[in-house]
């Protein structure tokens, strides 16, 4: 018989939010459908070190969605000491969950000086954002399936060719996906995006993936 999940209950934005320890794993869910889970830190571990091909020695970096800090610490681990790490969560809760609760998960992340949190809608702060060298994008499970409905935009036209506007010639906006969406390149093509994509892999396997748009030198 599976365990009893440890369950709390969180009320924020109109929605009903219950993070359920399973003992195993631990899942944030939103309406009966986990949007995180302790189950894909590594991918998104992953996903967070693509900063590692920034060739600016100043890079600037949107990290939107906070998660349980994963893809944050894998942006640190990477970037340098000269870097401005932008951390937009929707939020609130996931914020206190990071810092208080799930703090083991990546201690200290959003101490780190180099990190400025934004606690807003990410696709009003990539609307008025410029020279940006890469905008990491994990708020969905991917770009067909949005965790709030305003978050569909991120994906859409206009959504991608301000994004393409927020970026330095060279920066790339990347989404993280658990499922395959291939057919979310044309979308990034359509933008004057040079598409491509890239696993990313949890003890060996293939377990998610990054779409990469980049915009030309």
């Amino acid at each position: 018989m599976p365990p009893v999940p440890k369950i709390q209950v969180f009320h924020e934005a109109g929605q009903r939010l219950e993070l359920r320890d399973l003992g195993s794993h631990i899942e944030l869910m939103i309406g009966g459908v986990p949007i995180l889970t302790s189950k894909s830190l590594g991918t998104e571990f992953a996903f967070g070190r693509l900063a590692e091909t920034i060739r600016s020695k100043t890079p600037r970096v949107l990290v939107g969605g906070l998660g349980f800090g994963r893809t944050l610490a894998g942006v640190l681990e990477v970037v340098g000491p000269n870097a401005h790490v932008i951390q937009v969560e929707k939020l609130q809760t996931v914020v206190d969950l990071v810092k208080g609760p799930l703090h083991h998960l990546t201690p200290g992340v959003l101490n780190d000086p180099r990190v400025e949190l934004i606690l807003d809608d990410v696709a009003s702060v990539i609307a008025r954002s410029r020279d940006l060298d890469m905008i990491l994008l994990d708020v969905d499970n991917g770009p067909d399936w949005a965790s709030f409905r305003s978050n569909a935009r991120l994906y859409g036209h206009m959504g991608l060719l301000k994004a393409r506007q927020a970026l330095r010639p060279g920066g790339s906006y990347v989404v993280w996906s658990g499922y395959p969406a291939d057919g979310f390149l044309k979308h990034l093509r359509s933008a004057g995006l040079i598409a491509s994509v890239m696993p990313l892999k949890e003890r060996g396997k293939v377990r998610a993936r990054a779409y990469v748009g980049r915009t030309r030198n």
